[in-house]
């Protein structure tokens, strides 16, 4: 069994594995959003790495569409239910860094970033927790990092020898997150095999990191860029 990893712009990824959709970062109306076609036909499970617009994002609207189980850091779970009403027929899940949530097989476990993590919604800044990243880990063996916002962290090589990731969907955009240089030496310290570049070309400048620069920086590591175009998609 495989499990297939689709990007939507930015931080937006979805990953899905035997009839389950993963979505990550659920930011659907970024620049880069390859069409409407594209948009989800079902979340099963939401996945929100820190609080800022371009990563929080569309999370109510598709939350109260699609009724999914929503595993965030805990001040994000409570701000979520307050917003969500008693019409949600989903889940929220507060859960905090090291803690691993087991939803029907997918082992989602919470890790630290570097970053700052306030959402605003057009009038207030509301705190929702510290920002972090995701291990998700499917049950065909596949296990993803995505790191959310962050420059490189020595939290990373833990996170390497507690939960092994493979694949990192790794930012490289620069200014408000690693650049390709970061992200290669995050890469390397992680024994990454594969890195999915995400968090780039969305606004050039400031995100002026791009994969040709990873690749470059990772040459000779046998680490594999897998480059891809919102809306692209591949399987591993």
């Amino acid at each position: 069994m495989t499990t297939k990893v689709k990007w939507l712009g930015h931080a937006c990824v979805l990953l899905e594995h035997d009839g389950k959709t993963v979505i990550i970062d659920p930011w659907i109306e970024n620049p880069k959003f390859p069409g409407d076609e594209h948009k989800p036909e079902k979340i099963d499970l939401m996945l929100i790495t820190h609080g800022h617009n371009d990563h929080f994002g569309n999370a109510i609207d598709l939350a109260k569409q699609h009724n999914p189980t929503i595993a965030v850091i805990h001040e994000m779970s409570v701000f979520l239910n307050s917003q969500l009403g008693n019409d949600f027929g989903g889940n929220v899940v507060g859960m905090n860094f090291g803690g691993t949530y087991d939803f029907n097989g997918i082992k989602v476990t919470m890790v630290p970033s570097s970053h700052s993590g306030g959402y605003h919604d057009g009038t207030t800044m509301h705190y929702l927790g510290s920002p972090g990243g995701y291990v998700v880990t499917f049950p065909d063996g596949n296990s993803f990092y995505h790191c959310g916002d962050t420059g490189v962290t020595k939290e990373m090589k833990i996170t390497k020898d507690l939960f092994s990731p493979k694949i990192g969907l790794l930012a490289i955009g620069g200014h408000y997150t690693m650049d390709p240089r970061g992200a290669a030496y995050a890469a390397k310290m992680m024994g990454l095999s594969s890195v999915i570049p995400i968090h780039w070309g969305t606004f050039v400048p400031p995100l002026n990191g791009t994969p040709e620069e990873l690749r470059k920086e990772l040459e000779g590591s046998g680490i594999d860029v897998k480059e891809l175009s919102p809306g692209d998609s591949l399987e591993f």
